[in-house]
């Protein structure tokens, strides 16, 4: 937790020898610890070796680095020097106030200087310092005083520090609330439903005030309203600390505090001063009993509740134990290591949309008010312990900028309006022109409405067609924040389907009416080698005949067929197949908004042109189980039907798609760039990046490669690489 202990005394007085005794070693930052890190003991004019002092520039600014490590994760600490100026002490009193530490001296000074010159006299030789400098330690702590604001405390008193249970049962009612997101209308009928804010009932706060709801300004104000009411305990969460940031004019990392939540507060003109008042009311957690029962209140959840909660870091009860998607773990682990009397209540993570009982002993207060959920609350009273869960009716999803509702715009507006955009490029094939987004869209991800349709779409700039179109791009469950995977539960719409996603490059055929012909096409140009290999594969893996009937389909259905096009002998990518195939992916209509055939439509349709498919793998009924099965393919392990892939397309009931990656190929992915480098230069920049045995022996292996008589010669896919290596080096792996 959130406490700085200083020991204050002369060298030689007992401070280490009583840090030992009370087991606070593992917590303790010690100057002398860290000059012998930076300089071996020194032999001294006597034979006797010392402690050098000679480099404590560098030793205090270690110090203070790792001492605001370890404040700003809220760990406990303790300061193992003799603090003996009070501009020192003034240092840690001001980073407290910057980290919301409480500040504790232990003050040694009240033992006698003969008994530490004694007590200096039997150290080890290497801890012994001089006399005179243990009296001018002293005329020091005479005339350089403990500043005001500092808590004094003997060091027998260190009991005294330590975060205490609490008794509530003077309390007709314990409520505990559960992430409020800038929900304040529900949170209101809560507490209307209740008979409002009572004198006679305590109120506990889980934290998560702000961000992703739409009433973020007004449940600022609620709560800066009610902060210092004396029944009123508002724990931090992982929000918060938005707040103190905008409230001390500093620059947040969180872009949808900045895009959304800001401006809130700032159209409501929410004081920053009464901002930073409410946060330094903000606790840690709740530890109370009540009427026999014991609680522990945090903001995502302990595994445990160990002798001293004091020594858990502040930064495990705002993100709790183990990771985001463990919280079922945590709570097994909490009901079978703690006493029958003891129950946790926690919100923050909730990936699975778990009921608020967890198990008899521990409730889980996320209910994704934010979207439309329900606002989650627990109370304890004498009769037992009560969940209520309140519906949200005031919340709003907003678009993402992918998602932009459509315009009803002509082709000619659409092509006005993408040739203005500096982040897309033009490419003209007489009265057909492609547009695709620029390398600098996709770097400074710069996506929104035009940059995400302009990917493989050919427009007719003579007659304002379209004359063919691939998907608009989507992304990969974490590229965005909208695919971040724990908003995937509120974005997707159950049953999704999984989809094969095969490891090519993208085709695009339609008609070309200018020729009478098939438009062939790749992302972004016909001409080149790509497009060129594209039409070979077409005109190889399709009779004249169905060439004949897929034109005649394109042009009397006015649509696209996109394939990924997988070959082996020009282009091959990550996974290796067995032979080059073309496999079609969906059939796209010609027009500006993004629609397409049904899978079965699409299937339909290939087997009648003798086309290879993309195959369905999995159809997901609900979050529950698209979580496990995520984890499942996400292994490294993993392999589809024994084979390895590149990842999965998935698709919900609505149309919405997103990306999947697999750990095989985004791991040979990153080789192939270690290969292509190490071949060049015999060596990569950055070997820290290589984790794995399996990656550091490719990388020895390779890197051989620079070295071969004709180095042209050597082969540059990853495929050809891989199967190299395992040939050579498989029997000693």
């Amino acid at each position: 937790m959130r406490i700085l202990l200083l020991l204050r005394g002369s060298a030689g007085c007992g401070k280490s020898t009583w840090i030992q005794q009370k087991g606070l070693k593992i917590y303790t930052l010690s100057a002398d610890d860290i000059r012998i890190l930076c300089q071996s003991p020194i032999m001294q004019k006597d034979g006797t070796e010392a402690i050098s002092q000679s480099n404590d520039k560098i030793v205090w600014k270690l110090v203070f680095q790792i001492l605001e490590v370890r404040m700003e994760k809220g760990e406990f600490t303790v300061i193992d020097a003799t603090n003996s100026k009070t501009s020192e002490i003034n240092r840690y009193k001001e980073l407290c106030g910057i980290y919301r530490y409480r500040l504790y001296c232990v003050d040694f000074t009240d033992i006698p200087v003969e008994e530490v010159k004694r007590r200096n006299a039997g150290r080890e030789p290497l801890r012994r310092v001089p006399e005179e400098t243990i009296d001018r330690m002293y005329s020091r702590f005479a005339t350089q005083k403990i500043p005001s604001g500092v808590k004094v405390i003997r060091p027998d008193e260190l009991d005294s520090i330590w975060l205490k249970r609490i008794d509530l049962s003077e309390y007709d009612k314990i409520h505990h609330i559960g992430d409020v997101h800038g929900c304040n209308t529900v949170l209101q009928k809560y507490l209307s439903d209740n008979g409002g804010l009572k004198e006679n009932e305590f109120y506990i706060f889980l934290g998560d005030y702000i961000d992703r709801g739409i009433e973020n300004a007004e449940t600022v104000n609620f709560l800066i309203s009610i902060k210092d009411k004396k029944n009123v305990l508002m724990l931090e969460g992982n929000h918060e600390r938005w707040l103190w940031a905008y409230a001390n004019d500093e620059n947040g990392r969180s872009r949808e505090f900045v895009q959304t939540t800001k401006p809130a507060l700032e159209k409501a003109k929410v004081s920053k001063k009464e901002i930073r008042q409410l946060y330094r009311k903000l606790g840690q957690c709740a530890y109370y009993e009540y009427n026999g029962k014991v609680f522990l209140a945090t903001h995502a959840g302990l595994s445990t509740i160990p002798e001293n909660l004091s020594f858990v870091a502040t930064e495990q009860m705002i993100k709790g134990a183990g990771g985001y998607d463990d919280f079922e773990k945590v709570a097994e682990t909490f009901f079978d290591t703690t006493p029958e009397n003891f129950y946790q209540i926690h919100g923050h993570r909730n990936t699975k949309q778990a009921p608020v009982m967890i198990n008899d002993r521990v409730f889980n207060l996320e209910g994704q008010v934010e979207f439309g959920g329900c606002l989650r609350c627990v109370q304890v009273d004498r009769e037992g312990i009560h969940i209520v869960e309140t519906p949200n009716e005031v919340f709003e999803i907003p678009e993402t900028e992918t998602e932009q509702t459509e315009e009803n715009i002509s082709v000619n507006e659409m092509i006005l309006a993408l040739r203005t955009n500096n982040y897309i490029q033009e490419k003209k094939f007489g009265n057909i022109s492609s547009f695709n987004f620029t390398e600098k869209a996709f770097y400074e991800k710069e996506w929104n409405e035009q940059t995400t349709k302009a990917r493989g779409l050919y427009l007719d700039t003579e007659k304002g067609t379209v004359a063919a179109r691939a998907y608009t791009k989507f992304f990969n469950i974490n590229e965005r924040p909208e695919t971040k995977f724990d908003r995937l539960q509120y974005k997707l719409k159950f049953p999704v389907t999984a989809y094969v996603k095969e490891n090519g490059f993208l085709g695009i055929v339609s008609f070309d009416e200018y020729e009478d012909d098939l438009f062939v096409a790749t992302k972004s140009t016909t001409q080149g080698l790509f497009a060129q290999w594209l039409k070979e594969m077409l005109y190889e893996k399709v009779s004249p005949e169905n060439i004949k009937r897929i034109k005649e389909f394109c042009k009397e259905n006015q649509v696209t067929m996109v394939f990924e096009c997988v070959d082996m002998k020009h282009d091959p990518h990550i996974v290796e197949y067995p032979k080059s195939e073309l496999f079609l992916l969906d059939i796209v209509k010609n027009q500006l908004s993004f629609a397409k055939y049904e899978y079965d439509h699409v299937r339909h349709v290939a087997e009648q042109f003798g086309l290879a498919h993309k195959e369905k793998a999995f159809e997901i009924p609900s979050w529950q189980e698209f979580f496990d099965w995520y984890y499942k393919v996400t292994a490294e392990d993993y392999e589809y039907n024994g084979r390895k892939i590149e990842g999965f397309v998935i698709e919900d009931s609505e149309g919405y798609m997103t990306k999947l990656k697999l750990s095989y190929y985004n791991f040979w992915k990153f080789m192939r760039s270690v290969a292509r480098e190490s071949i060049r230069k015999g060596y990569i920049a950055k070997t820290s990046a290589l984790t794995t045995p399996t990656a550091n022996a490719f990388y020895g292996w390779v890197r051989k490669l620079h070295d071969a008589e004709d180095v042209d010669s050597v082969p540059k896919d990853i495929c050809t690489l891989r199967r190299m290596f395992y040939e050579e080096t498989e029997p000693s792996l």
